[in-house]
């Protein structure tokens, strides 16, 4: 019977142990791939730069390998009648390790910010991940099955003093378990495998869905408001849909969705006959983008919020990024449309180049444009945006907070004159505006402190804006407290901004709580040189622990800034 155990019941637990360790990591491990969108390369280096290798898993395995090898040297001749004992000691390890590995990663998943989503491509993947993992466990069976024997040397001490002895052993064990350590290394790899496998079949399924969306689209035709922008783009769509929204039924990409997908899906689920208005915001991930956008929902009116620093990495000079963006325009003008251009968020000599280069109907909005913007005033209440149109002031009122909104507001009024809506519907509209999710949302409750929540996609401009908001919003004997972890996908730039806004935060808060400092050390040397010994600075490893620590401590009067909140990918520090 032992002998049974030993041939065929253990490696086969040690087989089941291993599967179910794959699947365990495999979903941990999905979760940042889906936020690093199912990009092979730049997961990868994620991995690689967080060392998210497996450490407690590998321990266990290199304990089975010493427990399968030391009862074999000579020097512990003496243990040669117990080495079938040790031998099955040498599967409990690995059994064990398999056991830590899965417990570790469900530790991970029970941890995240952003739960793993189980979409149709996420399931197809990890299928096709299993069965790669379970051909590399049988692979790696097969090859310890076939180990040769192998010989051990070594001095061996008696009563009769030294010896050289040797003796024959298996090495099947010993091979198992290196060839695991190799192979509880390997889920990132098979999974980013798994997907390039699965990519013909994925766009097949992709160009089905976009065919029928362009089917359904030129069908209903609704008017289309097209908006890209290196920022503030979602916000503007939101004002703009409200705006929209008062007058005819309107449909808008929800939240950020603004890839080919995303924009296909909601045609697909969300587009009726009854809407007027289609407003789709679309995002640049690379030359040429916007274009396929665009062909997929032609603009009638385009938007251009701002051409900056957001997703600088991905294009590496500004020129590129304006380019991209002005595809947005050309489509428009191809129809026979307008484009609605933010002249604040846009460099005069960039604006120019790309206005002479792609000619057509510009409305320009800023100051000295085609809609002047003369200004705001913030209020506890939210804001007065003085816009000036053919000779006529106008101040609009709306409940929202934050320098770049009133911009954003601006851009959003523009744009609704340019689809032929007068003055009286978008002032009405703007007074009833609801405030937007995460993006500088003020929640106020009675003995409570003022809540600024902007911790979505935070960038340069926002950033600043939010920090201005903490002078109004706090009341007279209470204190200006931020938590922020920084920016991401800067580029360049990264350092420059942070030191910028450290500085700014200097003058701007009373208490700052840095979350993952070591990533924006600039930010952390700005705000250090600016402080005039009244902002107490504290630094956390993560959002949770400074954000319990501002609510144990703050009080009535109080605003507290919530200023953007890092993705798993940059702030989680995965150790498996």
């Amino acid at each position: 019977m032992p002998d049974v155990i030993m041939e065929y019941i253990w490696p086969l637990l040690v087989i089941i142990a291993g599967l179910a360790f794959a699947l365990e990591r495999g979903l941990s491990l999905m979760m940042f791939f889906q936020q690093e969108e199912y990009d092979g390369g730049r997961f990868l280096t994620w991995h690689r730069e967080n060392r998210a290798f497996d450490r407690r898993t590998s321990c266990w395995l290199i304990f089975s390998v010493l427990v399968g090898t030391v009862p074999h040297l000579p020097l512990f001749a003496d243990m040669r009648d117990i080495s079938s004992t040790m031998l099955m000691a040498g599967w409990v390890p690995i059994f064990a390790g398999f056991a830590h590995g899965i417990l570790r990663s469900r530790s991970i998943r029970k941890d995240t910010k952003k739960p793993l989503v189980l979409t149709a491509r996420v399931k197809r993947i990890l299928s096709l991940y299993m069965g790669l993992s379970l051909a590399a466990l049988f692979l790696a069976a097969l090859i310890a099955e076939l180990a040769p024997q192998g010989t051990s040397y070594g001095f061996q001490v008696d009563k009769d003093g030294f010896g050289f002895t040797s003796m024959a052993f298996d090495w099947e064990g010993v091979t198992l378990a290196l060839l695991l350590l190799l192979f509880v290394q390997l889920p990132p790899h098979l999974m980013v495998l798994a997907n390039k496998f699965l990519e013909p079949a994925e766009e097949r399924v992709k160009a089905g869905f976009r065919q029928e969306a362009i089917e359904k689209f030129a069908t209903l035709q609704p008017k289309v408001i097209a908006i890209t922008g290196s920022f503030g783009k979602t916000s503007t769509k939101h004002i703009l849909s409200h705006i929209l929204g008062a007058a005819a039924p309107t449909l808008a990409t929800p939240g950020s969705v603004n890839t080919d997908m995303g924009i296909t899906r909601v045609i697909r689920e969300q587009l009726t006959p009854d809407h007027q208005f289609f407003i789709v915001e679309m995002g640049a991930y690379g030359p040429g983008s916007i274009a396929r956008l665009c062909t997929l929902t032609p603009p009638d009116v385009a938007l251009i919020t701002a051409v900056g620093a957001a997703h600088y990495e991905r294009f590496k000079t500004l020129e590129t990024v304006a380019r991209a963006k002005w595809e947005i325009a050309e489509a428009a003008f191809a129809r026979g449309g307008k484009t609605v251009v933010n002249m604040a968020g846009i460099d005069e000599a960039l604006r120019a180049e790309r206005t002479g280069a792609v000619k057509g109907p510009y409305i320009m909005v800023g100051e000295g444009g085609d809609v002047a913007f003369k200004g705001f005033e913030a209020t506890p209440d939210g804001l007065v945006v003085n816009i000036t149109e053919g000779g006529e002031n106008h101040a609009l009122k709306v409940p929202l907070y934050g320098r770049h909104q009133a911009g954003n507001v601006a851009l959003a009024a523009a744009t609704a004159r340019a689809l032929g809506l007068p003055w009286a519907a978008i002032k009405g509209a703007l007074a009833s505006m609801p405030q937007i999710r995460h993006r500088l949302e003020v929640s106020r409750s009675k003995g409570q402190p003022t809540i600024i929540n902007d911790a979505y996609n935070s960038n340069p401009v926002g950033f600043a804006a939010a920090l201005e908001c903490l002078d109004v919003l706090r009341e007279d004997d209470g204190r200006r407290i931020l938590i922020t972890p920084g920016m991401v996908e800067l580029g360049d730039v990264h350092d420059e901004e942070h030191a910028r806004l450290g500085a700014l935060a200097a003058k701007h808060c009373d208490i700052v709580a840095i979350v993952t400092p070591d990533r924006i050390p600039t930010f952390v040397r700005g705000l250090e040189e600016a402080n005039d010994g009244n902002v107490s600075v504290m630094t956390f490893a993560r959002q949770e622990d400074a954000e319990n620590w501002v609510r144990k401590n703050w009080r009535a009067g109080d605003a507290v800034l919530f200023e953007n909140n890092l993705p798993d990918l940059y702030e989680a520090k995965v150790t498996f």
